[in-house]
């Protein structure tokens, strides 16, 4: 997983003073942006925005995954959208003068930008110093792009922490503030739903029994005031019941994104596994014994065996890091395809649409899974995967590669 940062300096100077309306002319569209889905790549971005008025209200994460953040500058770029190459306006960042918390190889800025007539998309740019190479993560700035946040934002027990990402560990205490002001009584709904795990990208219908999603319980917290959410599950935080608006966040058990738990470690496998094979292992008198049979009889080498799980579960963590939303990250569509195929080659995104693109040799050919924005009230990060039928065969001998130990 993604480490962190061993030293910090307290100091941070931007030396590119200016920039020309030339740099960067690719947007989103264009721009490969593999690295996003690389845990181990330099910069990692998360965020929280609110729009009210002409300004826009933003906190930002950056992890710096052992790098220093003196080693980077940083370029903000307003476009009309995502399928506009020109840059309507770019504007260095002094990062210190944003820099809200430091924490963990993290830093946290808040900004509060201006809005303008048709610009529907910030984009960030993090550019090391030392190299060139720039890392872009993008903002959208349409008001109904997202269901609005209401200007409620997470943050850790110190209060000045930021929490951006979508999860928390379960007894973490939190606070829970507003951007602007507003009652100090906040509403949860506490949902104790196991979601499905994602299907296969050549299942059309998915036939399985849809679940209506019930509220557990019913709760208010106290905005700035300190609490611990106890049960795992996911939570919406309101300031008005009779809206739409609000954030989402899951609790997940304290090893999470980490895979420690023997039913954590089972329940992922029924991606390479029929249910049969996965309910004996659970049914057995000795489950962990099982499990290991399982995969020596599958690989028939048993260091290979070892090697096989070992990549299987460091995927399934990272599926967990990246694309944890109102579900675990691993049963996601997206977390399914990165498991079974690993971090995609080539990423391509607009407006609405993710592609990912793994480039194979001649017994392996090239792929493309496309993934469609679908808007939902929990998060603002759902994508669904566009699946069809010719998936098949390229998903079965993928699915074998790892019941033979060769991916």
């Amino acid at each position: 997983m993604i480490s962190y940062i061993k030293t910090l300096f307290t100091s941070f100077l931007i030396i590119f003073a200016a920039i020309s309306i030339g740099y960067g002319q690719k947007v989103f569209i264009d721009e490969n942006i593999s690295y996003w889905y690389n845990v181990n790549n330099d910069v990692h971005m998360n965020h929280n925005i609110f729009f009210e008025g002409d300004s826009a209200y933003l906190y930002l994460e950056i992890d710096f995954n052992d790098k220093l953040f003196d080693d980077f500058q940083y370029v903000i770029e307003y476009h009309e959208s995502y399928h506009k190459l020109d840059i309507d306006q770019a504007d260095t960042i002094n990062i210190q003068d944003h820099i809200i918390a430091i924490k963990s190889g993290k830093i946290f800025a808040y900004f509060i930008l201006p809005r303008k007539e048709k610009i529907e998309l910030a984009v960030i740019k993090a550019i090391n110093k030392k190299n060139g190479i720039d890392f872009t993560y993008d903002i959208p700035f349409m008001e109904n792009y997202n269901f609005s946040t209401d200007g409620l934002v997470f943050f850790e027990e110190d209060g000045t922490t930021p929490i951006l990402k979508s999860f928390i560990n379960k007894d973490q205490p939190i606070l829970v503030k507003s951007i602007n002001d507003y009652s100090d009584l906040i509403y949860v709904y506490y949902y104790a739903e196991d979601f499905d795990e994602a299907v296969p990208p050549m299942v059309i219908k998915d036939n399985r029994a849809s679940k209506e999603l019930k509220i557990d319980s019913v709760f208010t917290v106290e905005l700035d005031q300190q609490f611990n959410l106890r049960k795992e599950g996911l939570y919406f935080f309101q300031k008005d019941s009779s809206s739409a608006d609000g954030i989402g966040i899951r609790v997940q058990d304290p090893y999470f994104p980490l895979v420690k738990t023997f039913d954590k470690v089972l329940e992922p496998l029924i991606y390479i596994s029929t249910r049969d094979e996965t309910n004996a292992i659970r049914n057995a008198p000795d489950p962990k014994k099982a499990f290991e049979e399982y995969w020596i009889k599958l690989v028939k080498i048993p260091s290979l065996a070892t090697s096989a799980v070992q990549k299987y579960y460091e995927r399934v963590e990272a599926a967990n890091y990246l694309f944890t939303n109102f579900k675990e990250g691993w049963k996601s569509d997206m977390g399914l395809i990165y498991i079974i195929y690993g971090p995609p080659n080539d990423v391509y995104k607009s407006e609405e649409i993710i592609d990912w693109v793994y480039n194979r040799d001649l017994t392996m050919p090239t792929v493309r899974f496309s993934f469609y924005k679908v808007k939902n009230v929990f998060t603002e990060d759902h994508y669904s995967l566009l699946r069809k039928k010719n998936y098949d065969k390229n998903w079965f001998k993928s699915v074998e590669l790892w019941r033979n130990g060769k991916k």
